[in-house]
Formats: structure tokens, sequence, C-alpha cells
């Protein structure tokens, strides 16, 4: 494959990340404590569920032919022949022109294919009067109808979330194979960087804010993620640490060192390390263009931008899918969770995709975002925004009153 030095954020996905290979190594968790892994394995479900044909409302299981005509003028009268309560088997049947109360998740006796939902019956002693048909089925769960024996309850490459893990429990799965987290070395880099506690400062010297920041949201993630040094802009010393934590880690993430001049030593550094090194040093969004990947010995390695916004979004949009993929995820990307409509115009220059953050409110059952306008330095701007908008690479700009992509910045995948 011959490589570019500058990448669409399409060709990040289709290409590069495509061609990392994702981590083998599994692990046997009890389930109780697989929430955020990746699954491993296929898990077939053994069993039925729910396992019996099961009421979805409070009401009176029925033969469906029984009802059949029935209205508030003209009502069927049923015999009541028994009563199920949740949790307990049926003690009998019921058979021609009889019915049985049972309530919300309760199991329908043999004879019933339907329920009547209580609001549409009026009861009198030891008979129902039913005020409304219904058809075979209504009302009712069957046994399969959720889950069938033998069907896949997760699949290789689903990251377990708290669906997954009602549905495995419900079926007794006690314990899963999953892939091992990812481990994650962070590198600050820069001269004017101090660490973020320090008592005294120069006025041109920056606390440290992105590296520890990164990995804190990494490791609310579930990742396994420390920061493990900080580099001033010097090759040797750049090469020395990406070498020192090289086997420790399944990615190093440079953080600051893919700006221009800093890049330069950053690149330099990371080609000494191996083939085939570098493999882009920019891509085609903004912000967050100066980000870098390389791969060495099928390791990758991420130079993230120093500006906070960008670096916010390129840790979103590019170091974050590429760890989903070594995680062993099949569906890495994140989706947009909706559409959201601009109370205004925002600019943007054709060839490039262009995030811009907004601030979310509802307005007549629609969902509003506000642009919020502000340099990519401006750290107060990531506390005020929802998340961005996804401005496409083939147009000028989007109009006030025009629906865009929307992607929460910070919580969930």
């Amino acid at each position: 494959m011959k490589f570019l030095r500058l990448a669409s954020l399409d060709q990040v996905y289709s290409e590069y990340v495509q061609i990392l290979k994702p981590i083998s190594e599994t692990l046997e968790v009890p389930t109780l404590e697989s929430l955020g892994f990746v699954c491993a394995e296929n898990v077939f479900a053994s069993q039925d569920l729910p396992g019996f044909d099961k009421s979805l409302v409070d009401g009176y299981a029925v033969r469906s032919k029984d009802t059949i005509g029935a209205s508030p003028n003209l009502p069927v009268m049923l015999r009541l022949a028994l009563e199920v309560k949740i949790g307990e088997e049926p003690i009998g049947s019921i058979n021609e022109n009889e019915a049985a109360w049972v309530a919300t998740g309760a199991m329908l006796p043999s004879g019933a294919d339907a329920v009547v939902m209580v609001e549409h019956t009026q009861r009198f002693n030891e008979y129902v009067e039913v005020m409304k048909p219904v058809a075979s089925g209504e009302n009712v769960l069957r046994k399969n109808e959720d889950v069938k024996r033998g069907q896949a309850a997760v699949t290789r490459g689903e990251r377990i979330n708290p669906g997954h893990l009602q549905l495995l429990l419900q079926l007794g799965v006690e314990r899963l194979r999953v892939f091992r987290r990812l481990r994650v070395g962070v590198i600050s880099t820069g001269d004017e960087i101090v660490e973020p506690f320090v008592k005294e400062k120069s006025l041109v010297q920056v606390r440290d804010s992105n590296s520890y920041g990164l990995v804190a949201w990494l490791k609310s993630l579930g990742f396994e993620a420390n920061r493990v040094g900080l580099c001033r802009d010097d090759e040797g010393e750049m090469f020395r640490t990406l070498k020192s934590w090289f086997n420790e880690y399944d990615v190093l993430v440079v953080s600051g060192g893919s700006s221009i001049g800093a890049r330069d030593f950053t690149e330099a550094a990371i080609d000494r390390l191996g083939k085939p090194g570098v493999l882009f040093h920019g891509i085609l969004i903004q912000p967050g263009k100066p980000t870098i990947l390389a791969i060495v010995d099928d390791k990758p390695i991420v130079g993230l931008p120093g500006n906070p916004v960008s670096f916010t979004i390129s840790t979103k949009f590019v170091l974050l899918p590429i760890m989903r993929r070594l995680e062993g995820e099949k569906d890495f990307l994140f989706k947009s969770s909706g559409m959201v409509k601009l109370t205004r115009n925002v600019s943007s220059r054709q060839g490039r995709e262009q995030f811009i953050r907004v601030k979310l409110f509802e307005k007549q059952g629609q969902v509003w975002a506000e642009p919020l306008e502000s340099e990519t330095a401006q750290v107060s701007n990531l506390t005020r925004a929802d998340g961005v908008i996804r401005v496409p690479s083939n147009v000028e700009g989007l109009s006030s009153g025009e629906l865009a992509e929307f992607y929460p910045l910070w919580f969930g995948w």
C-alpha cells in the first residue's frame, strides 16, 4: 500500500485504521464484571426467552376466537376459570368461553392465546364482560419471541453494554471470554509544558492538561492508561522516551508533538524506531489537522496536536476509533447521535471536514444547535459545548435552519 503524507478522515478509517492488527490476548471474566469489555467469542442462548407465553398487560387471558364481535354495546360474557400471579405456573387451563386473570409478566394458562386489557373488561363475581375483541397473540410475548435457543446473544467484536449484561444474566451465563483491555502510554512534549500543580511558573509556560486529561478520559472508558513522561522539543530525548516505553504499551500517544516544527523531530524520532514509520502527518479536518499516525512493528503511535480543542477532536475522531479497533471491536466508528437544526450560518472551506462546537437547546419539539465562536486554544469553550456538528468536506458551510449531524464529545461510545 502506498501511504499518503496527508489523509482525509475517510482514508484514515477505510485504509489506515483497517490495517491495524487487533490484540489477540483474551481472558475469562465473570459476567458481572464484563461491562465495557469487547466479547471475544460468540455466545449462544442455551434456552428460549422468556421461556413461556407471557402476558404483557394486566387483564384476562382468553381464547381469541371467543372474543369475536365483542363491543361495549354487546360484550362477550366469559366465565372466570382461574387467576395466575407472577412467578407461578397456572394450575389448570381455560376452555371454551372461559378466561383467566393474569398480571403483567404472568404465564398464560394452557388454552389461552391472547390477553384482553383490564380496561376493556368488567367483572361480575365469577364472570367477565369483554368489550373489545383481541387477535391471537395480542398482548402476549411468546415463549421464544425474545430469544430462541441457539440464537447468538452476543457476538465476537461487540462491546458489552448494559443491555448485553441484562440478556446474559437472564440466560444464566456466568463467565465470558473477552479481549483484554488496551494499554496506552501517553507522552507529553513541549519546552513550554510544566506539571499541572506547580506553584510557580513563568508567564509563557503552560500547565500540562492534555496528557493528564487524556489519561483520565481513557480510564473513564475502561482503557488502561498512564502518563509516562514529559519530553522537551528534542529528537534524541523523544526517541529515548518512545523506545523505553515501546514494549510496555499497545499504543503510544504523543501529546503536543504534531504541530509544525515539533512534528519534524517527532517524526524523525518515530522513524528511528522501525518500519514502516509515519503513515501520515496531517488530516483534512478542522480543528485537528496536525495529527500523526505511525506504525512500528505493528504497533501504532499517535501524535496529537497541542491546542486543547484540536487535541479533543483528534482524540475523539482518530485516537479512540484506533483504540476501539485494536481491542477487537467490529463497529469501532462513532455514529451520529442525531440531526440538529442550526441557529445561524456556519462557514467552512471545501476540501476538509469541519467539526464545530455547539450548545444544544430544545424549541417547539426540535433540537437546535447554537455554534460557539472561539479559537482552538480556548479551553473554556470545551466546558460549554455539548458536542460538535460535522460539516462535510464538499460544502462551503451550512445555512441557518439546515440539519447537521451531531456528535457528543465526552460520554458514551
